[in-house]
């Protein structure tokens, strides 16, 4: 039998391969997987309260990283989601410091979770300002990365107030350049990401 803290570490995880996103609320989490809980744990009458406790000794013990102004939790302990890239690339972006390895998510994971969610609120043209880079696939559609603003080793979350679209040119200045130049980017996408979310926000569609 499963301890409490077992049964969330792992339904976390399974939580979030699932959807192709690492970033949940605790609504989401509780609604998804409840009659788990109390399948396993008929007799405490309680259990939404208990996963939130549970979530929290996640976080204490670093497994989850919380954002207290969108409540939302972010998974730190699963480098790669499944599906998140291709199967014969995984293994090697493993293996990567959390820079690089980040970088390679970012260029790599297929249109679904939070890049398909990027792509639908913020379009396929580099944020940044006066940027001509963007080129066309052969598909005719553009071309475009997704960025997290903020670093997901860095504490940063999959989710949208935290997301930007950038080509491919401006993507490795966000992760490689000087430190300056990174500070730069990094402060205008914060920026724009703010306005843009807040705008999505006023007119309902952020979701």
């Amino acid at each position: 039998m499963p301890t409490w803290l077992d049964l969330t570490r792992c339904t976390v995880e399974a939580f979030c391969h699932e959807r192709g996103l690492r970033t949940f609320t605790l609504e989401e989490f509780a609604s998804a997987k409840l009659p788990l809980f109390r399948e396993h744990f008929p007799e405490n009458r309680f259990p939404r309260e208990k996963i939130r406790q549970q979530l929290q000794t996640m976080r204490n013990r670093q497994e989850l990283v919380f954002v207290d102004g969108h409540g939302t939790y972010t998974l730190q302990t699963v480098p790669v989601l499944v599906e998140e890239v291709e199967p014969d690339k995984a293994d090697f972006i493993r293996s990567l410091r959390p820079e690089k390895r980040e970088y390679l998510i970012e260029v790599f994971a297929r249109d679904r979770g939070w890049v398909a969610l990027a792509k639908r609120h913020y379009g396929h043209m580099c944020l940044l300002p006066n940027c001509a880079n963007t080129f066309m696939t052969p598909a005719g559609v553009p071309y475009i990365e997704v960025h997290h603003v903020v670093a997901l080793c860095d504490g940063g979350e999959e989710a949208l107030w935290n997301l930007s679209v950038v080509c491919a040119h401006h993507h490795r200045m966000a992760h490689f350049a000087e430190p300056r130049t990174k500070l730069a980017v990094s402060d205008t996408l914060r920026r724009l990401v703010e306005q843009r979310y807040a705008e999505l926000l006023a007119a309902g569609t952020a979701a």
